[in-house]
């Protein structure tokens, strides 16, 4: 793997498997009579975890590329710049509507059990964690990439 691609790869693999078993563990220890959108707060967190996965496996991918023809690896790696952009905005978008959805839940909108102050914590962080690793990733892979 190239010197450049490691820590970006071991930064957003591992920030994505806390992120997505945070997610998990909100939805088993969440309280039988939770808001029922609140689960909905959780598939958009763990849809921006899993955007930042993808973006680890796209560097560690783009690390251990041997190099072949200049045109074809310059086609590869415009591909895997294209691949982390698109991963980070998939990744800002989930994030988004899934704080704005824990914020409407935390308003006291609709029915049921109000979301806990501790577990909107950990909503937010990893929301706020998923969202600066994946453009931190996003930048890093796209300046170290050669380019055209």
């Amino acid at each position: 793997m190239a010197p450049a691609t490691r820590p970006v790869a071991a930064m957003a693999i591992s920030v994505a498997i806390v992120v997505l078993v945070a997610v998990i563990w909100l939805g088993f220890a969440a309280p039988a009579g939770i808001h029922p959108m609140f689960y909905f707060v959780l598939i958009f967190l763990g849809g921006g975890g899993l955007s930042l996965l993808f973006s680890g496996v796209v560097a560690v991918m783009a690390g251990s590329r041997v190099p072949t023809t200049p045109a074809l690896d310059l086609q590869f790696f415009a591909g895997i710049r294209r691949g982390v952009l698109a991963m980070a905005l998939c990744a800002i978008v989930m994030d988004g509507l899934g704080v704005l959805l824990m914020l409407a839940i935390a308003g006291g909108r609709g029915t049921g059990i109000p979301v806990d102050t501790a577990v909107s914590t950990v909503v937010f962080a990893a929301a706020a964690v998923t969202v600066a690793c994946v453009v931190i990733a996003s930048v890093v892979l796209r300046r170290v990439l050669p380019t055209g």
